[in-house]
């Protein structure tokens, strides 16, 4: 019974390296993450976007000396009402971030990436106007900082496909 759990153990760790598994985001001698230093994440222009920004520049490892490419990004936030049942009370609100970003070479200005998406949310509201609040901006918190790591994703996907930049 012993040798069951060992193998439960070991078994996982024989596949993943055996899978060729290797982690794209290693501290040590990794381009991509050489590379991302040498991204400054612009400011961004609204205050529903704070969140986002500092999470951005907070998982983005940075140094300000050799940085050769600017990232920009935009963010809006977009709130529509949805009702669950007819003649209710019940209502559910719904929060829709919609994201835009472009990595330019700081010296020449070309694009060298650039896209957009938009991810989804919900909660429910209730009778309170404080907890109504409350709900919003943790649904709008949550959705920035996954919208900022889907950022940096495909920064470090772009990347990692484009070594000879």
């Amino acid at each position: 019974m012993q040798y069951i759990y060992s193998l439960f153990i070991i078994f996982p760790l024989l596949f993943l390296s055996s899978c060729g598994f290797s982690s794209i985001y290693k501290e040590h001698n990794n381009p991509t993450r050489s590379a991302l230093e040498n991204i400054d994440v612009a400011m961004i222009n609204s205050i529903e976007g704070a969140d986002f920004y500092n999470h951005l520049q907070n998982i983005m490892p940075y140094s300000p000396a050799t940085a050769k490419y600017t990232l920009i990004t935009n963010c809006a936030f977009i709130k529509s009402i949805s009702v669950i049942q007819k003649n209710s009370d019940v209502l559910r609100e719904l929060v829709t971030i919609k994201v835009s970003y472009e990595l330019k070479n700081k010296t020449t200005g070309d694009r060298l990436s650039s896209g957009n998406f938009s991810r989804l949310s919900s909660f429910n509201t209730t009778f309170s106007p404080y907890s109504n609040v409350v709900s919003q901006q943790d649904t709008q918190k949550n959705l920035a900082i996954m919208s900022a790591e889907e950022v940096r994703n495909r920064i470090m996907m772009f990347l990692q496909n484009n070594r000879d930049l």
